[in-house]
């Protein structure tokens, strides 16, 4: 203890010293006149800034009280009055906190020039531009004497750290959390960013780096991103939603509101939201933010107006009817078309397999399909004859069920379509359906018109399972639709 007491005594004695050359060599020369001899004895003190001694002590904007009293015994004792030497009132800090009132109570981390009582490390002792006496023209200014520049080159600067204000966000002498922070977490960023708060105090969902720790996502500082992020949105949600960055990045089909503009802020809240997954809002009007028109792809097909389809239609498919696109679409990439999340034919004609119905399968039981004959499994049969497996189970050319159904609405029960986009050169194929209380007719533009009545079966010469069209076997059947074609 007494080699600290020692220590801080050469040090505070090392800085009076420098502190008086300074002030020797700042101080205005007096005229001979105005010189006179070191005193020898006692003195007034109201005489120490008389212009032949110490005048500097007193030109500043803003004097420390003792100054201004001419107290200057408040902080100085002689040593010798015949040599008019003087030392510090007493040691450290301690010359300081005689007065001014600095709590380290429960403090976690302490400013070093407090630890090493050297408060003249960063104050004049005798006064300054304003009552805070720094010895820099700014906060920051006087930070970066020591602290490395946190601003660099970076283009976005926070608030605080463009007007000079450390203080903001830093306490100067001591404080309970880590890095001298006047406030631990979100508490301190919450203390001006007031609108993010309530949010966080009033929305249903909140984003978990936002509850724990602001630093997760933004740079306190200084960023060369938007919003003092401390990389792109894409990159920097992935670094910690690893399941999705393997997903976008191995996918076969990306999904642009991923990659493009604002990357996942697209969809995405970033602090909080009433929606689930901290979505911006309920996933079909997010959706309809885009697909609201037609969209040109890369390869110059294009995505219908979905928008439109479900708004004008009357018979909306499961999922559309729960707002849920999630269902069938993956939203952040995928291996299969359109971005869906199983198997499912892109084409009109397939042949039959179960895996490649799954994403039908995931919802719809594939009975419906394997079994020719029924009285439950469908009302879409000629007498117990099943038409689903009739048109669908086939080797070669099965009707897939975007042949007949529109995946997302219709004005027809059951999703019907009023027509299809057939092969290449973008004749829209009718459908041509028509509902009768036991049964329905079919006018297509792939076969006669056939009827059908699941109580009195319509008998057809020859049978009917052998009369669409093109029959099994021929060779000059039509193109089938593009994939890309839209819906």
């Amino acid at each position: 203890m007494k080699r600290q007491h020692f220590f801080r005594s050469a040090v505070t004695s090392l800085l009076l010293i420098a502190g008086a050359l300074t002030l020797a060599a700042n101080a205005q020369v007096p005229s001979q006149s105005q010189t006179r001899q070191r005193p020898r004895g006692p003195v007034d003190a109201a005489t120490c800034t008389d212009p032949a001694c110490h005048p500097d002590v007193k030109q500043h904007d803003t004097l420390h009280g003792p100054v201004v009293v001419n107290a200057c015994d408040a902080c100085h004792t002689p040593l010798s009055e015949e040599e008019h030497t003087y030392a510090f009132a007493r040691e450290g800090l301690a010359l300081c906190t005689f007065c001014h009132d600095i709590s380290f109570e429960d403090a976690r981390t302490v400013h070093e020039p407090m630890n090493t009582g050297q408060c003249g490390a960063c104050h004049e002792p005798h006064g300054g531009p304003d009552r805070k006496f720094l010895k820099a023209p700014s906060a920051s200014e006087l930070c970066k004497q020591c602290h490395e520049d946190v601003i660099g080159a970076k283009r976005k600067v926070h608030g605080p750290v463009a007007a000079g204000a450390c203080a903001a966000c830093h306490s100067p002498h001591a404080s309970r959390y880590p890095n001298l922070l006047a406030a631990e977490g979100p508490e301190l960023c919450n203390g001006c960013h007031v609108t993010t708060k309530t949010e966080l105090q009033t929305l249903r969902v909140v984003h978990q780096p936002v509850a724990d720790n602001c630093q997760t996502c933004h740079d306190s500082h200084a960023s060369d991103y938007n919003m003092m992020l401390k990389d792109e949105p894409e990159p920097l949600c992935l670094s910690c939603h690893e399941t999705i960055k393997h997903m976008v990045e191995t996918a076969t089909t990306q999904h642009a509101a991923v990659t493009t503009d604002r990357q996942c802020l697209n969809c995405h809240e970033a602090h909080a939201s009433d929606f689930p997954r901290i979505l911006q809002t309920d996933m079909l009007t997010l959706c309809f933010e885009c697909h609201d028109r037609e969209i040109e792809m890369p390869d110059g097909k294009k995505l219908g107006n979905i928008k439109r389809v479900i708004e004008t239609g009357t018979s909306l498919h499961g999922p559309i009817a729960q707002d849920n696109c999630s269902s069938c679409h993956q939203i952040h990439g995928g291996d299969h078309f359109r971005l869906l999340t199983q198997e499912y034919p892109p084409e009109f004609y397939a042949p039959f397999s179960e895996e490649s119905y799954a994403l039908c399968f995931s919802c719809h039981d594939p009975q419906v399909v394997r079994d020719q004959r029924t009285t439950t499994l469908t009302n879409f049969r000629n007498g117990d004859l099943n038409l689903h497996y009739l048109h669908v189970n086939k080797e070669r050319k099965g009707r897939t069920c975007r042949a007949c159904h529109e995946t997302h609405a219709s004005n027809k029960q059951n999703h019907i379509r009023e027509s299809v986009p057939f092969g290449t050169g973008g004749w829209q194929l009718p459908v041509a359906f028509n509902k009768a209380a036991t049964g329905g007719s079919c006018a297509p533009g792939c076969h006669v018109a056939y009827a059908y009545d699941r109580d009195e079966p319509v008998e057809y010469e020859p049978p009917l399972q052998a009369a669409i069209w093109p029959a099994e076997g021929t060779s000059d059947k039509p193109e089938p639709n593009h994939p890309g074609d839209a819906p």
